[in-house]
């Protein structure tokens, strides 16, 4: 049985360990021949990060809009006018492929030809998880992700999507809503792994016969980490991540209700360690302004990019995280780590109530330094309280292996 997985972010650590989780359960399925289409392959073999005994083939997306790996002008260039041309010409002819329901002579020119052959051979097209069929990262879904989604079912393969989070969405392009709703109709399985997606299914008039519930497939790494002490007894270390991808380059407000954070913490004795969450270093600069605002940079350590389990194990140790970034909040989560956990959309909350913890969930149009201050004083007096709660993580865990193997057996009997 071969398997194609689709959908892989390669400079995004949650991405990365969203992947991990998949492969291990593949292997454990005894699926051996797996295939995986991530946005920027040099990344993996750069951070390669996956589990022991799986090496899986790497190739671009389909909609092969990877970044140049040299800085040139004329590299740059090209680089836009491809990223131009895919979306305005190769993704409104997949589109309408799709919505006519059929595959014409010209399909195989508009995508990457490694994603082609692989997409041709394979049993079982499957997508990672995670937030991917929405319009909230890309006007009307011109994404990437989206367009192979559409044409791995133009090239009539089955399709699956392990634990989404699905919406939320605004339309300008009616199109665009036809080809979300019909992928959302004409997938195999459709497995959300938050309460809010469905209603956004409802919403899209999707129906319920195919859809199935489960919880966020990083919870089942939660055996990675085998030595736990109760955060009382761990030194003063703060975690903490950041999001940026809503603020464009004006994050210097957002950096200093962080900084002010930080040297409250600082004060109370704790050490700061900050986890970028993008191999791309697209949140650097807002970590770097943190960092310059601290009362004592020497109390400020920027992590690099450890291997997924190193990460988890780092987080455990740490007495207290405060998260933005969402797999940075299910890393926190999983591991025992007691956290403020800030909201940018209600996927967080839902996380974060499925542990019994939602009043630590601040949704980010909320945020401000005070706030943050409170939030923190109470943690430190309900740490082990807050850590007890979360061991229901292995249970969570457990269920999504469990749920991951039900979706598996039930695409082996519709073969």
């Amino acid at each position: 049985m071969k398997v194609l997985v689709i959908n892989q972010c390669s400079h995004n650590k949650g991405d990365r360990a969203l992947l991990y989780f998949v492969l291990r359960e593949l292997d454990r399925n005894n699926i051996k021949d797996i295939t995986v289409s991530a946005s920027h392959p040099a990344d993996w073999r750069k951070y390669p990060d996956f589990p022991e005994g799986v090496n899986p083939e790497i190739i671009p997306y389909g909609w092969n809009v990877a970044r140049s790996t040299t800085p040139g002008f004329f590299e740059k260039a090209i680089t836009r006018i491809k990223r131009d041309c895919h979306r305005k010409l190769f993704f409104p002819l997949m589109r309408e492929a799709f919505l006519k329901g059929v595959k014409p002579w010209y399909v195989d020119f508009l995508c990457n030809r490694s994603f082609v052959r692989a997409l041709k051979n394979a049993d079982l097209v499957l997508s990672t998880g995670g937030h991917h069929v929405t319009t909230m990262f890309a006007k009307d879904g011109h994404s990437p992700q989206m367009f192979d989604m559409a044409a791995s079912l133009v090239y009539g393969k089955p399709l699956i999507l392990w634990s989404q989070t699905i919406g939320t969405f605004e339309f300008s392009e009616q199109r665009s809503k036809e080809m979300i709703r019909k992928i959302l109709r004409d997938v195999q399985q459709l497995i959300v792994r938050d309460k809010n997606s469905l209603q956004e299914l409802k919403d899209m008039d999707v129906s319920r016969e195919h859809v199935y519930e489960t919880s966020e497939s990083v919870f089942g790494l939660c055996d990675l980490v085998s030595k736990r002490i109760a955060p009382s007894e761990r030194e003063k270390i703060m975690g903490l991540s950041v999001y940026t991808a809503n603020k464009g380059g004006d994050y210097i407000d957002y950096a200093k209700c962080l900084s002010k954070l930080v040297n409250h913490a600082i004060n109370s004795g704790y050490r700061i360690k900050i986890f970028p969450m993008q191999l791309d270093g697209a949140d650097m600069g807002c970590i770097q302004a943190i960092v310059n605002m601290a009362s004592n940079k020497d109390k400020c350590e920027v992590m690099g990019f450890p291997p997924i389990s190193e990460h988890l194990d780092i987080i455990s140790r740490c007495r207290l995280f405060v998260g933005h970034k969402t797999h940075s909040i299910v890393f926190s989560l999983t591991v025992g780590t007691p956290l403020i956990a800030i909201a940018y959309h209600k996927k967080t909350s839902d996380f974060m109530e499925q542990f019994g913890i939602g009043e630590y969930a601040l949704p980010d149009e909320y945020l401000t330094s005070d706030k943050l201050k409170e939030l923190f004083s109470k943690i430190e007096q309900n740490l082990d309280e807050i850590s007890h709660k979360q061991q229901i993580g292995f249970q969570i865990g457990e269920q999504a292996r469990q749920d991951f193997a039900a979706m598996i057996e039930r695409f082996k009997k519709s073969r």
